[in-house]
């Protein structure tokens, strides 16, 4: 798709929408007012099909402030996904994957200094743990994939947009400075309902592929994340795996005063 737009880029793009859209109307009743100005000296059979253009020029206008006025308050956020998605996958998956690399019995002085039932029972959890680490970190990564292909998407669909209200403005100024020429009324109608036309047609294609990311491939994923995030797996019972026994209070003794399962394994 491409990068990620900054803040900076991003707030450009919107400002730069924001004055077109301003400038639409402008123009707009500009080619109506050259174009009015002009009609008494055309035969009737050219006046009717100005009209027509006129109108259909006026329909197209309408779709595109309409759609863009829908979005323009709330759109988007692009760098704001960027940022969480590498949060997630940094500080949470980053972490999980560090320590999912210690959590060996190689790495762990459990073998070095204990031996016992107690000293089994802790190595044998290590694996578990090791699964439940990798579980966070898949996680992650996968949340930082799905935010960051939201982002560039929404990013995508904008620059479509100003590419597409931009262009329309600048065209639609040159038909109405071409209207007030009298012949060129024809023409310049003519040309600016090809122009509508044209915009409305980039715009409306790029909010629908947006739309069709959405929900044929954004949605699909996360509902997937979701599953898989529920479905406990590396986490027996919903829970991190603990220790089959309880050493918190670091005593050689049991709560009975019998000995722990536990021995030094040093002299």
């Amino acid at each position: 798709m491409g990068g990620v737009l900054s803040d900076g880029e991003f707030q450009d793009i919107l400002r730069r929408v924001q004055e077109a859209l301003g400038e639409i109307p402008t123009q707009l009743q500009r080619l109506i007012d050259n174009i009015n100005s002009v009609l008494d000296w055309l035969p009737g059979f050219l006046m009717d099909r100005i009209n027509d253009a006129l109108d259909a020029v006026g329909d197209f206008v309408g779709k595109v402030l309409t759609e863009i006025g829908k979005i323009i308050t709330q759109p988007g956020v692009p760098w704001t996904l960027w940022n969480h998605g590498t949060t997630w996958t940094e500080q949470v998956g980053g972490t999980a994957s560090t320590w999912q690399d210690m959590f060996h019995v190689g790495t762990m002085k459990t073998d070095d200094e204990w031996k016992g039932g107690a000293a089994d029972a802790y190595r044998n959890i290590l694996p578990l743990q090791q699964k439940a680490l990798g579980a966070v970190k898949s996680a992650a990564d996968e949340i930082d994939d799905l935010l960051t292909k939201m982002a560039i998407a929404i990013g995508v669909a904008w620059l479509a947009i100003v590419a597409a209200i931009v262009s329309f403005v600048i065209e639609l100024t040159a038909e109405a400075g071409a209207a007030a020429t009298g012949v060129g009324a024809p023409p310049a109608a003519a040309a600016a309902g090809v122009s509508a036309a044209k915009v409305w047609g980039i715009i409306a294609a790029a909010l629908a592929a947006l739309e069709a990311f959405v929900a044929g491939s954004l949605l699909p994923s996360i509902k997937d994340l979701n599953q898989r995030i529920n479905n406990n797996e590396g986490f027996p019972g919903g829970h991190w795996p603990q220790l089959t026994t309880d050493i918190g209070d670091a005593s050689h003794k049991d709560n009975l005063g019998q000995n722990a399962p536990w021995e030094m394994s040093k002299a």
